[in-house]
């Protein structure tokens, strides 16, 4: 019988130095070649191609990596990345992780760290991904806490009393030091339109028309439509409040209505509503049904809270059966416990978070040197304009207009900066955070109240369904590689000496 050639397997060598340091310390590109080549022959990896990349003038732009993985995704035949150790790999940029993470799952590549005897790909074993993923997990928080930066700061004006966006009709679109000033001309004919309604004989449709013939106009100049009065007459803004995240709070604009006024047109709009006892349930709001995806609400029977689905009039057969809360909480319960850790599964979680600060902080480093570089340069700029003008050597509408363009992007800079500050201290806490809740999770979830509980859940997982009695889920990232391994008995096994290969498995 004649047996078909197997197809050759294909790979490339990454070689790379760092930093001036490393290249004073000997650590060559040289010899990296001929380490990952001698890795290649032994392994009948043909090494294709070749990158050679020496950044030890600490250059921002990953150029060469970013050609390297357009290679690899380009031709899948080369499936196989040899490179000397992780750090010749990732260090530098956070997000080189998630695209080497992409090149394992979507692309079908493999990653050979020689020094390491590390091979990630589809089929690593469970203990080798572990230090990959927990830092694939820090890096995305990480880059996360950069956007996150942005929603404290509408969190910090929120809780002053300022509307961060802008704000409804009856106000000036443009805000003054982030404070609504009512418009004199618009406002009136808001307050009427409550007025309007409160007498309980007009509609919106009715609304609209009377305030369209006594001169009410939009931003734009046309009609007010009957859904935008009726948007109007439930906005909270009016009588001195504004909705942030489903939540009513105090503002500091001046009010066009009072807030008996608003109460009365709700009244008139919703008169069959009834405010009676309410009761907080422990898990409404979190979970959907798993047969008619509707959400799942509780009431109160003989005493006993049961969850159900709404099935609102009008839906579809729903063949689901009430739950009682103890069993829901049960499940919960189990759940929260299966994310926790022990002390000696933190320590082991520490050593490779070290590893990975390594990578944050040169990252941090690189970034904010050339943050303020670029700010020294702008302002240096705004200081020879500045001199120029004085001088007499430009004309002051010249002068005026490149120094907003400067000033700007001076702000903008400098906003970046703190930004990055902000979000290198949230990095270090939130990995503190996230050790110290997988330590206490189980005793904090039993001892809270139910606001406290939801929040947790939502916390840790998503997508909950309750379907035959029993929850389905998909746990939140890191949660998910805490679940994962933390019965694997191989949870320390990744331990490395100076230089040296994986001790065990």
């Amino acid at each position: 019988m004649i047996m078909e050639n197997s197809k050759p397997k294909k790979g490339i060598d990454w070689t790379r130095v760092s930093s001036k340091r490393q290249k004073d310390e000997g650590v060559s590109l040289g010899a990296q070649k001929k380490l990952n080549s001698d890795y290649g022959s032994k392994n009948d990896i043909e090494i294709v191609k070749t990158f050679e990349v020496d950044e030890s003038a600490k250059t921002s732009n990953r150029k060469a990596f970013l050609e390297m993985v357009s290679y690899l995704k380009e031709n899948p035949d080369v499936k196989y990345l040899i490179c000397e150790k992780t750090d010749r790999l990732l260090r530098g940029n956070l997000k080189d992780r998630i695209i080497i993470e992409e090149l394992i799952n979507d692309y079908d590549k493999e990653i050979h760290c020689v020094k390491e005897g590390l091979i990630l790909g589809k089929n690593t074993k469970s203990a080798q991904k572990l230090h990959f993923d927990i830092q694939n997990a820090l890096a995305r928080h990480y880059l996360n806490n950069l956007s996150d930066e942005v929603r404290k700061g509408y969190d910090i004006l929120v809780a002053d009393g300022f509307y961060p966006h802008i704000p409804p009709i009856g106000y000036n679109s443009k805000l003054e030091n982030h404070l609504a000033i009512v418009d004199t001309e618009k406002a009136p004919f808001v307050k009427r339109a409550f007025e309007l309604c409160a007498t309980g004989e007009c509609t919106e449709k009715q609304i609209s028309k009377i305030l369209f013939d006594e001169g009410f106009r939009s931003r734009k100049g046309r009609k007010v439509g009957k859904s935008a009065i009726g948007k109007i007459l439930h906005t909270h803004f009016y009588y001195g409040h504004f909705e942030w995240q489903g939540e009513i709070h105090q503002g500091n604009h001046e009010p066009i209505i009072s807030r008996d006024l608003f109460d009365k047109v709700q009244e008139v709009l919703n008169p069959k509503k009834k405010h009676g006892i309410k009761y907080d349930h422990a898990f409404t709001g979190l979970m959907v049904c798993g047969e008619c995806g509707m959400g799942i609400t509780a009431e109160i029977q003989k005493g006993h809270t049961y969850y159900h689905c709404s099935k609102p009039k009008g839906a579809k057969y729903c063949s689901q059966k009430y739950v009682r809360e103890e069993d829901v909480k049960k499940q919960f319960t189990e759940l929260i416990k299966a994310i926790s850790l022990s002390l000696k599964q933190i320590k082991s979680i520490k050593e490779i978070m070290r590893e990975s600060n390594r990578d944050e902080a040169e990252y941090y480093e690189d970034t904010m040197e050339a943050l303020n570089k670029r700010f020294k340069a702008l302002a240096e700029q705004s200081s020879k304009l500045l001199d120029l003008y004085l001088a007499d050597g430009i004309k002051k509408e010249v002068y005026d207009a490149k120094s907003k363009e400067l000033e700007i992007e001076i702000d903008k800079v400098n906003g970046d900066i703190v930004k990055h500050k902000n979000a290198n201290r949230a990095y270090v806490q939130e990995i503190e955070n996230f050790l110290d809740f997988c330590n206490i999770a189980p005793k904090l979830f039993e001892s809270s109240r139910p606001t406290l509980q939801r929040e947790l859940l939502r916390y840790v997982v998503t997508n909950l369904v309750l379907k035959d009695k029993k929850l389905e889920f998909s746990l939140k990232t890191p949660f998910n590689l805490v679940v994962e391994y933390a019965e694997n008995e191989d949870w320390q096994a990744r331990q490395y000496s100076k230089g040296g290969n994986e001790s065990r498995h």
